[in-house]
């Protein structure tokens, strides 16, 4: 039997792999989901005896399952609109030609969208780079692709939040190298 590794390799033209672990940023939360299932069987089992522990059962997880997704939406909403300073001042086209032609992943496609590069990640999740010339800032705007949104309709907002946390890093570290090697070719 194989052992499976949760780490993706990274490399881009200038500088050495970078190693990301796959990892559920969520799992800290799996204690109050049990906690809240539990609390749920034993305040309807002290009304209702083996039917109001069952309802418990489930109105524990509804509530559960609720929590994780608001959580999860808000730590979404908070790596999704922070601002990240940008190194050097870069336009969308150049960024899509430097990554479009140094920027190497298996998992990551990059496109050029109607409002700036996108990164596709496995056909799951499309992150949006959006620059703010005036403020030389960029921000990551994640969100699950149409596809996934439409046929994977269990834990929507962990499995968002999930793999924006994985690929963060990974597009900040290219958006940066991309924007150095912009400013060093006109430099030259």
């Amino acid at each position: 039997m194989q052992h499976e590794t949760n780490e993706i390799n990274v490399t881009t033209s200038e500088s050495t792999p970078l190693t990301i672990q796959l990892e559920n940023p969520m799992k800290a939360f799996k204690k109050l989901y049990l906690i809240l299932i539990l609390l749920g069987a034993i305040a309807f089992a002290a009304m209702g005896g083996a039917v109001g522990s069952l309802f418990g059962v489930v109105i524990g997880w509804a509530a559960a399952y609720l929590s994780m997704q608001f959580i999860a939406g808000i730590k979404l909403f908070k790596l999704n609109y922070k601002d990240h300073l940008l190194p050097n001042p870069i336009t969308d086209e150049q960024l899509y030609q430097n990554l479009s032609t140094s920027f190497s992943h298996p998992d990551i496609k990059v496109e050029k969208g109607a409002f700036g590069v996108r990164f596709v990640y496995k056909s799951t999740t499309a992150h949006r780079i959006k620059i703010d010339h005036k403020n030389k800032t960029y921000s990551i705007v994640s969100k699950l692709t149409v596809k996934k949104r439409i046929f994977n309709r269990h834990n929507p907002g962990v499995t968002e939040y999930t793999t924006t946390y994985a690929v963060t890093p990974i597009l900040l570290k290219a958006v940066e190298e991309a924007s150095k090697a912009v400013s060093e070719s006109g430099d030259a």
